[in-house]
């Protein structure tokens, strides 16, 4: 389990936003305590009113210190949070599929369209260096099944993101052009946000509206399950998917999508 989870959480709302005291009481109070001990000022948080940062770097620096690792942006604390709650949900699960996960936690699977998946360790990840356009894949299903879908696509290579995907999958899509091919909901669209990449695009299938609209499509039960973790802004490109979202109160799966047409 990670330490501090609620502590990164709650430094995770300054990405977005000046939260108030009471959404950060228990940042706050180790901030204060560090502050007082090192005798620096980074962080002001007063009862009934937002809070701020007030040195960034001596933010960072405090985080660092209590989680043992480099954090220097809200990115990669984020990639940190994501991946050790991915951890968790492998040893929590009790299920035969935990092993093959942690396997694949370990490598960067990608296929190319016509051709059988491929497992990538970090020493192998040369082999790709020339290969500059990737879809990235959010779920398994539709992954196993992407020669089906590939004529939709631009790119010819795949990658699968199992969710938000392992660190080793994050760092090798950063130098390259990817386009994000996820669940249209509040999780995937959290998904594409959290990616740094040399560019990227989102997905984006024809007369999407019409499957948020058909009770066929849609899953109402899943977007009140993930309602809670609506951010407060968003990019251009996620942004219209977001409004489809909160306009049809749905969400609307991946593998429904190109299965319908």
């Amino acid at each position: 389990m990670i330490k501090h989870k609620k502590i990164i959480k709650q430094a995770l709302l300054f990405q977005d936003t000046n939260p108030t005291y009471s959404k950060i009481k228990e940042l706050y109070k180790l901030a204060l305590e560090y502050q007082n001990d090192n005798k620096v000022y980074f962080l002001e948080a007063r009862r009934g009113e937002k809070s701020y940062i007030k040195n960034r770097e001596e933010f960072f620096e405090f985080l660092s210190q209590i989680l043992g690792i480099n954090i220097y942006t809200f990115e990669k604390l984020e990639n940190f949070l994501y991946a050790g709650s991915r951890t968790e949900n492998i040893q929590n699960s009790g299920n035969s599929k935990s092993s093959f996960i942690k396997i694949f936690d370990q490598v960067v699977i990608v296929k190319k369209d016509g051709e059988v998946s491929k497992l990538y360790r970090e020493d192998e990840l040369h082999e790709l260096y020339e290969i500059n356009s990737f879809v990235a894949v959010e779920n398994g299903e539709t992954f196993l099944n992407i020669d089906k879908y590939a004529k939709y696509f631009q790119a010819e290579y795949f990658v699968y993101l199992s969710g938000y995907a392992s660190t080793l999958t994050r760092n090798f899509l950063r130098s390259k052009e990817v386009e994000f091919y996820v669940d249209y909901d509040i999780e995937g669209m959290n998904i594409y946000e959290s990616f740094m990449c040399k560019s990227k695009t989102l997905h984006v299938p024809k007369n999407l509206e019409f499957y948020f609209q058909g009770e066929k499509y849609h899953n109402v039960k899943l977007y009140k399950k993930q309602r809670n973790r609506l951010k407060k802004s968003y990019s251009q490109e996620a942004s219209v998917i977001i409004e489809l979202i909160k306009r049809y109160s749905t969400v609307v799966e991946q593998e429904i999508i190109y299965e319908a047409y």
